[in-house]
């Protein structure tokens, strides 16, 4: 799943030298940002990702111009690293981006290359020089500090609030990694920062609702689960043959998710075996409730039970035997949330 955090433009003149965007991180989370300018032909390159610790400031993007008009359009999204799903800064702009590191001019068929669409921020004027990433805590120079709490949480130890302020939980579960990693006693926090990067990773790489595509075509697919007492369905996620995604990115315990797939292109087919009716639309969307779907402008599809979970996981694969062939039927507009 994917959250929409908070995007802080801060005023400031610029030289007048042309410069590059100064990008700074003031959440508890280490992001990847995209930025995305007019070339002098007038198409909009795209590249990324610059990685950016928590409480880091990185100069990134192309030199910009303080007599031009033209914006930088801009993108974030939190590492892979975190449980809960991943985070995202930006706005409404669609643009392609690549899953690694890409650089793309004048693209707009993004699937064309197996790339994904993302919604960029549209940044004018002063505020092309600066921009800091915030969340709703608004850590400020506590964001290193709140980062390594995160991270020590994700990565299985007893961290029980991200609130950037040191205090003994975080210094003894700071002293167990280092000694359960055989680090320096006392490493600098940017490389402490990066070694509990990996730890998180390779604890929940695997944790969640991973879905498999093993039909010979594209496939996209929605899921449902009861989110703070309300039931929600989202979608789509576009997997290629033999793609895989993680729908849900959190240690699961119970059965408590619902999924649906459709064969995208000339083949067609919609998952069956399906028992619980969820909302949905053609294209990208999140419909919360599962009454009235078509008094609300949705269509409607019965969902499939995940497995249940085994330590903490739960793997679907999902084969051209799982879809039932109608004669004719609408494919969605295939869309990672």
């Amino acid at each position: 799943m994917m959250f929409r955090a908070f995007l802080f433009l801060s005023l400031l003149i610029p030289a007048m030298p042309a410069q590059a965007a100064d990008i700074c991180n003031e959440t508890s989370f280490i992001v990847e940002a995209a930025l995305g300018w007019a070339t002098p032909e007038r198409d909009i390159a795209v590249e990324g990702w610059t990685r950016i610790r928590p409480g880091e400031c990185v100069e990134a993007g192309p030199d910009i111009d303080p007599d031009s008009d033209d914006p930088l359009l801009f993108y974030a999204r939190s590492t892979a690293a975190y449980l809960g799903g991943v985070r995202e800064w930006g706005g409404q702009l669609d643009l392609c981006v690549g899953a690694s590191d890409f650089a793309v001019e004048g693209v707009s068929d993004c699937d064309a290359l197996g790339l994904d669409r993302r919604g960029f921020d549209i940044l004018r004027g002063e505020h092309r020089f600066r921009t800091v990433l915030i969340e709703p805590a608004d850590f400020g120079d506590d964001a290193q500090e709140a980062g390594t709490q995160r991270l020590l949480r994700d990565a299985g130890y007893d961290i029980r609030s991200i609130d950037g302020l040191e205090g003994r939980r975080t210094t003894r579960a700071i002293s167990a990694f280092v000694q359960a990693e055989a680090l320096p006693r006392t490493p600098p926090r940017p490389e402490l920062i990066d070694a509990l990067e990996a730890a998180a990773l390779r604890r929940n790489a695997e944790a969640g609702l991973i879905l498999c595509n093993e039909t010979e075509g594209r496939i996209a697919v929605a899921l449902g689960r009861e989110r703070e007492e309300i039931w929600e369905a989202r979608g789509w996620w576009r997997l290629d043959a033999g793609g895989c995604a993680r729908l849900i990115a959190d240690h699961l315990t119970e059965a408590n998710a619902f999924y649906y797939a459709e064969r995208t292109g000339e083949s067609g087919g919609q998952l069956q075996g399906g028992t619980e009716t969820f909302c949905f639309s053609p294209s990208r969307f999140v419909a919360e409730g599962r009454d009235d779907c078509a008094g609300r402008g949705y269509s409607s599809a019965a969902f499939r039970q995940i497995p249940e979970p085994v330590e903490g996981t739960s793997r679907i694969e999902l084969t051209i035997a799982d879809f039932r062939i109608p004669a004719q039927q609408a494919t969605p507009e295939a869309e990672q949330p």
